[in-house]
């Protein structure tokens, strides 16, 4: 399955096309245009509905080597509503070094995994596309996908957008080998309005197919078409596999409040302000690595700071808004599960490919480098 990852070469390369057809989503505008709908690696129903993360394993000699870690899952779901329209824009700029604090870079929070991304952009009920979703992916394709997407931008009024139904599909419509381990994945959703709190037959068929049910179930789960779970149950169920949390833009009031309760108050956070109206979107990457961090636990409340200033780079100011906003999360999660210690690393070998226990034992994650680094 090969070892490709993302280089800021490749990344130039899909950036310098944008830069020539003078938009980020240039290849879903162009199909629009010539009624050719979304784009089968980014519609939610292409590529048989379910997104899977697997762990990439090569041939040698008669067995196989687990060529860059255990598959991790990290999905980040954009509100591309209204303001928040250029968001795909804002997530294209942010990757590379997303993907550096995520996976590449000498003190990576996930560097002991094979950092693997969707993208989803998210709109209105009312929009021709309710949902584009990307596959999971890990090197210049995560960009290359977004360019396949198409942002409506529109909305229909403040008071509500229609996020459940990329909840819906993280929930029930993906499978992350990590959570065979044991272990959850990450899942963002990014967003300044509330939420409806129900999904319907009829928008679920439009956005995964016809045969939805038939999905969530070869997917394991079992569901009724006439008792469809709420968008609270979505996300309590998506929190079973991932550490799923809101990433709001000036939350407060009512808004606030309904995600609080839908997610649980330790997952909402809002993104640090530039004023009282701007949120700083391009504190987006380090903001993700935080919370991973500190979930992973190889990050720690007294060190975050020092490592926002001293890895990404950022300024005190910054670095200390980020602390603040990310004071109250479920610190070190992820760490406490039980099989955190036990997966196999970088290098380990199988005796047959889709076996999850290599052949024999592999370093615990506590004796390599990717562990406390800090």
């Amino acid at each position: 399955m090969g070892v490709r990852t993302l280089t800021n070469k490749a990344y130039k390369a899909v950036v310098s096309q944008t830069a020539q057809r003078g938009s980020t989503t240039y290849v879903g505008e162009e199909r629009r245009k010539k009624g050719e709908g979304l784009h089968p690696l980014v519609d939610p129903a292409g590529f048989g509905t379910i997104r899977f993360s697997k762990s990439r394993k090569n041939a040698v000699g008669p067995y196989f080597v687990l060529s860059c870690g255990i598959a991790m899952l990290e999905e980040t779901r954009l509100d591309t509503t209204g303001s928040m329209g250029n968001n795909v824009s804002v997530a294209m700029k942010a990757l590379p070094k997303t993907y550096d604090l995520l996976a590449s870079g000498p003190k990576a929070v996930l560097g002991r995994y094979d950092t693997q991304m969707i993208t989803s952009i998210f709109g209105d009920a009312m929009d021709e596309y309710i949902l584009d979703r990307s596959q999971a992916e890990m090197d210049e394709k995560i960009a290359e996908q977004m360019t396949m997407m198409y942002p409506e931008g529109g909305g229909y009024g403040n008071g509500g957008e229609d996020p459940q139904y990329g909840l819906f599909g993280a929930a029930y419509l993906t499978n992350a080998e990590i959570n065979k381990y044991g272990l959850k994945y990450y899942d963002f959703t990014i967003t300044d309005e509330p939420c409806r709190e129900f999904v319907t037959l009829a928008n679920l068929k439009r956005v995964f197919g016809d045969n939805v049910m038939d999905k969530v179930k070869e997917n394991g789960h079992e569901m009724s078409e006439v008792f469809l779970p709420s968008t609270k149950k979505i996300i309590q169920d998506l929190q079973k596999n991932a550490h799923a949390f809101l990433l709001g833009v000036g939350l407060e009031g009512y808004t606030k409040d309904q995600w609080e309760e839908l997610y649980g108050a330790e997952y909402v956070i809002n993104i640090p302000m530039e004023n009282s109206r701007t949120a700083k979107m391009h504190l987006l990457p380090e903001l993700k690595a935080a919370i991973i961090g500190l979930t992973e636990g190889v990050l720690t409340l007294q060190n975050l700071e020092n490592y926002l200033v001293e890895e990404a780079k950022l300024s005190k100011d910054d670095a200390a808004a980020i602390k603040r906003a990310v004071a109250g999360i479920p610190i070190g999660a992820q760490a406490i599960l039980p099989n955190f210690d036990k997966i196999p690393l970088r290098g380990a070998t199988f005796a047959i490919k889709d076996d999850l226990e290599a052949m024999t034992d592999t370093p615990s994650a506590n004796d390599t480098e990717s562990s406390m680094w800090l």
